[in-house]
């Protein structure tokens, strides 16, 4: 690795890290607490801004608190790195990707913390359901949310 130290250099790259400024996100999926046992599922998310920006669809993979993700009645927490600079979240797109034949997952609230800002903003899950009890047969399922309300989260 190299360093270039020329005025023109750092100018250029200072004007492209604005430009490319990424954020963190924590995403909190909080499952409810259900009657019939929820099929396996990948669950991916999409979040849009105020201004209408997207960023790319992700797949939750791995559960920061939980070693098996999406079970009735647990929260699992994600983290997303190096994700596009999203504000004053709007909304949310869930989809749902059974593995195995079953009901869709129970989604009780799914809560997005912003990092750069320090900002929670919380879409509430439990009025709408993933896919009609009916469609459990369907392999891909999905819901937009928007969001509840938003707050600042404290540092000490």
């Amino acid at each position: 690795f190299q360093a270039d130290t020329s005025t023109n250099a750092a100018s250029a790259s200072s004007s492209a890290v604005s430009m490319n400024e990424s954020c963190s996100f924590s995403i909190v999926v909080r499952t409810a607490t259900a009657t019939v046992q929820p099929a396996r599922a990948n669950l991916f998310i999409q979040l849009t801004d105020a201004s209408g920006r997207q960023n790319d669809k992700i797949r939750l993979k791995c559960s920061v608190t939980h070693r098996r993700k999406f079970q009735p009645g647990h929260c699992d927490l994600f983290v997303l790195a190096d994700q596009m600079v999203l504000e004053d979240l709007k909304s949310i797109e869930v989809w749902h990707q059974k593995r195995e034949d079953g009901h869709p997952l129970p989604l009780h609230s799914i809560t997005v913390i912003e990092h750069n800002t320090h900002t929670a903003y919380h879409f509430d899950c439990a009025s709408q359901k993933m896919g009609a009890e009916d469609l459990a047969d369907r392999s891909m399922m999905s819901a937009k949310f928007t969001c509840a309300g938003s707050a600042p989260v404290f540092r000490k």
